[in-house]
C-alpha cells in the first residue's frame, strides 16, 4: 500500500475514534470530584430542613456547614463544566481542520486496465505465431513473450486489486467526512447547553449560600416570636386611653417546609426542565393567607406545526395548605374544566415544580410539569 493511502487510512480511523474519545470526557477527575462533593453535601446534614421548626439557634452551626458543603459542590461542578467546555473546544477545532479528501487518481486504473489488456493480445498473438516453429533462436523468444504476458497479466491483477482498495478508501472518507459534517453541525447546541449550564450552576450556587442562612435565621425566628403586648383596661369615660385589641399572633405553618417555598410569582425560564408540550411562556401566582391558598396559572406552549388546538391556557386554583410536602389544589378554567394543581418545592429553595391535570377536552392543553423559578 502506498504511503499517501496509509495516511488516509489512518486519518479515516482517527476519526472513527473521535465518538468514543468524546464520550470519555465525562470519565475525567472533575466529574469524580464534583460527584463525590454533591455526595458530602446531601449525606452531611439530611435533616437539617426536618428540623428547622423545632432546633433553633441550633441551627446556625449545622446550616453553616451544609454551606460550605453546598459550596464545595457548586465550585467542582463549574470546574467540570468549564473544563469540558475547553476540552469541546479543542475537539471543535480538531474537527475543523480534519478535513478528509480522496486521494487524487493521478494513474486512473481503467486507463492501465486498457493498456495491460491492449499489450497481453499483442503479446498472445506472437507467442502464437512462433509456437511451431523449431528454431531455437526463435523458441528462446517466444519464451520471452510468455514472460512478458505473464507479466502484464499479473500488472492487470495488481491493478485491479489497487483500484478496488482505493474505492473502499474514498467510500470510508466520503462517510467520514459526511461523520464530520454532522457532528459540526451539533457541536454549537453542544457548546450553548454547557455555557447555560456553567451559568444556571453559577446562579444555584449563589441561591445555595443565599439560603443556608436565610433557614438558620428563621429557626431563630420560629421559637423566639415575642409574646403578644398586656393590654390596659381603659378608664371609663376617657376614649382616649382605649386600645384596639392586638391581633392575635399567627400560627407556624402547617406545611413541613416554609410557605416561602410555595407563596410568590413563578416563571418559566427558557431551556429548564419540563414533561409534556413546551413552554412559550409560563407564569405562576401563589398567595396565602391564614393558610389558604388561592393562584393564577397562565401559559402559551409551543405546539407541532399545523396543530389546531389552542396554545393559551389559563386557570386559576385555591385550597388550604396541608402538612405535605407536595400541595395539591383544585383548579378550575374559565370554561368550566376542572382538575387539580401540584406544587412541588424544587432541590433550590428558588425553585418549584408545577404539574397540572385537567379533564380532557378537544383542543384544548390538558397536562403538563414545568420547573419554575422564583422572580
Amino acid at each position: 500500500m502506498r504511503p499517501a493511502k496509509i495516511r488516509l487510512v489512518a486519518r479515516v480511523a482517527r476519526f472513527t475514534l473521535l465518538g468514543g474519545a468524546l464520550c470519555l470526557l465525562a470519565q475525567s477527575g472533575p466529574r469524580d470530584a464534583y460527584r463525590a462533593a454533591y455526595k458530602s453535601w446531601r449525606e452531611a446534614d439530611p435533616a437539617l430542613e426536618r428540623d428547622a421548626g423545632t432546633a433553633g439557634e441550633a441551627l446556625a452551626p449545622r446550616a453553616a456547614k451544609a454551606a460550605d458543603a453546598a459550596a464545595a459542590y457548586g465550585a467542582a461542578r463549574i470546574a467540570f463544566l468549564r473544563d469540558l467546555s475547553g476540552r469541546q473546544s479543542e475537539s471543535l477545532q480538531w474537527l475543523r481542520e480534519a478535513e478528509v479528501q480522496p486521494l487524487p487518481d493521478l494513474s486512473p486504473a481503467p486507463d492501465l486496465i486498457r493498456f495491460t489488456n491492449r499489450e497481453i493480445s499483442g503479446v498472445s498473438t506472437s507467442v502464437a505465431v512462433f509456437a511451431k516453429d523449431p528454431d531455437r533462436a526463435i523458441q528462446q523468444l517466444r519464451q520471452a513473450f510468455e514472460r512478458e504476458q505473464a507479466a502484464l497479466e499479473a500488472l492487470r491483477t495488481a491493478v485491479t486489486d489497487r483500484q478496488k482498495a482505493e474505492d473502499k478508501a474514498n467510500k470510508a472518507a466520503m462517510a467520514a467526512e459526511q461523520a464530520r459534517g454532522k457532528a459540526l453541525e451539533q457541536y454549537p447546541f453542544v457548546a450553548s447547553a454547557l455555557a447555560q449550564s456553567a451559568t444556571l450552576m453559577t446562579q444555584e450556587a449563589a441561591a445555595w449560600a443565599a439560603y443556608y442562612p436565610a433557614l438558620a435565621e428563621a429557626s431563630r425566628l420560629a421559637l423566639t416570636t415575642p409574646a403578644p403586648p398586656v393590654q390596659s383596661a381603659p378608664v371609663a369615660g376617657d376614649l382616649s386611653r382605649a386600645v384596639e385589641p392586638a391581633e392575635p399572633p399567627r400560627p407556624p405553618s402547617i406545611t413541613p417546609l416554609p410557605l416561602s417555598r410555595y407563596v410568590g410569582v413563578w416563571a418559566y425560564q427558557a431551556g429548564s426542565k419540563f414533561f409534556g408540550p413546551e413552554p412559550e411562556f409560563v407564569d405562576v401566582a401563589v398567595h396565602e393567607e391564614n393558610g389558604h391558598a388561592s393562584g393564577t396559572f397562565y401559559a402559551r406552549f409551543k405546539l407541532p406545526p399545523g396543530s389546531k388546538d389552542d396554545p393559551v391556557l389559563r386557570f386559576t386554583f385555591a385550597g388550604d395548605f396541608t402538612a405535605t410536602r407536595i400541595q395539591t389544589f383544585p383548579l378550575e378554567t374559565g370554561d368550566d374544566v376542572k382538575g387539580t394543581i401540584d406544587l412541588i418545592p424544587g432541590g433550590p429553595f428558588n425553585v418549584l415544580e408545577v404539574n397540572f391535570n385537567t379533564e380532557v377536552k378537544p383542543g384544548k392543553i390538558h397536562q403538563g410539569d414545568v420547573l419554575m423559578v422564583k422572580q
